[in-house]
């Protein structure tokens, strides 16, 4: 969504597919769940869009929202946007502890070495260890060969990162941030590992994208303190964090968010709830793309151009899921819909169809496109 599509005439066809995005945002404000900026900042920095989704709202003429049915979006900062606030007095500065060695773990490892954070990673063996700092290292080996970064800060960086698969050796390390598969008894088996292993003080973080809090913790003592620190893909150059509690002092939350701008990032604050801002926002808004589809209201093509052009999307729907995976997108619009019962969120038959036919998007080769040949073509 970009300034110019929301203070001019926006097509109608673009603004009934995103209109349940825009409702969702201004219901996700006025419950209090995140704040009026924080929504927008979430999704400009972890969706790609020009202007946040209450903004956008607040530009469009009275008549047009009434036209199609959208409500008066809050008015900016409802809320109250803390993530601003200064508290840097008691930011972390202490080694961090990252577990697991997979895509999102080695994105996080290599932005927190990059930021010159001293890093020791939990690996299940030594030759997950091994691949995990290899991986690493090529991709810093990439940056430097790109000019992008220098040979003496790549070879700093990988000074500051250490290996283990002992989770005991993780103790010297202020917060531990798990990393691994977005499986609920996957993180709650290794979070109860790590709380066995660790001293009392030690912050346990997840990087679950569609669970909560809440649930992951669910089997830990009290004393525990566990947050959400939502990391998006590739942590190393996607610069939003969602920052998460449960029932959580509001100043460890607020020392997280200090936590992240000292790394680089942006943090933005939301209730415990699944999808936080991003995912809750952006996988309903697909699957009412493919709901749409499936009723003949456009092509596959012609929904993504529409989304480039009029709204400024990076990419369309349909480009976006097949990036995402038709499997990973439906896995969270299962989630959503497990927690929710909102019949809007159970995944449409067009998604769990190609999920079946085994067209998982750009990693299988074909999705809603054809990612077989250098031109793309919608197959769908």
């Amino acid at each position: 969504m970009s300034q110019d599509s929301a203070s001019h005439e926006v097509p109608a066809a673009a603004l009934n597919l995103v209109r349940g995005l825009l409702s969702d945002a201004t219901a996700m404000a006025r419950s209090g769940l995140a704040s009026s900026a924080d929504i927008d900042t979430a999704m400009r920095l972890g969706a790609g869009h020009p202007i946040g989704p209450l903004a956008f709202l607040r530009g469009l003429a009275p008549e047009v929202r009434a036209r199609h049915d959208l409500a008066e979006p809050p008015a900016g900062n409802t809320g109250g946007d803390r993530t601003e606030e200064g508290h840097e007095a008691g930011v972390w500065t202490h080694p961090v502890g990252i577990a697991g060695t997979g895509t999102m773990a080695s994105g996080i490892t290599e932005a927190m070495v990059r930021a010159g954070v001293p890093t020791v990673v939990l690996a299940r063996s030594r030759g997950s260890a091994d691949r995990l700092v290899a991986a690493v290292t090529r991709s810093m080996d990439a940056a430097v060969a790109k000019s992008r970064l220098a040979a003496s800060d790549r070879d700093g960086a990988l000074s500051l990162l250490g290996t283990t698969t002992r989770p005991d050796d993780l103790a010297g390390c202020g917060h531990v941030i798990e990393a691994v598969a977005e499986h609920r008894d996957t993180k709650k088996e290794l979070l109860a590992r790590l709380d066995e292993a660790l001293p009392a003080a030690t912050v346990l973080a997840t990087n679950t994208s569609s669970l909560t809090v809440g649930e992951i913790r669910a089997d830990l003592p009290e004393r525990r303190t566990v947050i959400a620190l939502h990391f998006f893909n590739p942590a190393k150059a996607m610069k939003l964090v969602e920052v998460v509690g449960a029932g959580q002092d509001t100043t460890v939350l607020d020392t997280a968010c200090a936590w992240v701008r000292r790394i680089g990032k942006v943090p933005v604050r939301c209730g415990d709830e699944r999808g936080f801002v991003v995912n809750r926002l952006l996988i309903p808004y697909l699957n009412d793309a493919v709901r749409a589809l499936d009723s003949g209201a456009f092509t596959v093509a012609e929904a993504d151009a529409l989304m480039r052009r009029a709204l400024g999307h990076p990419m369309g729907p349909f480009e976006l899921i097949d990036l995402i995976g038709t499997d990973v997108t439906a896995a969270a619009q299962s989630m959503l819909y497990e927690a929710s019962g909102d019949p809007r969120l159970e995944p449409a038959d067009g998604l769990l169809r190609l999920v079946a036919e085994g067209r998982l998007g750009r990693k299988s080769g074909t999705g809603f496109h054809d990612h077989t040949t250098p031109s793309s073509r919608s197959t769908a």
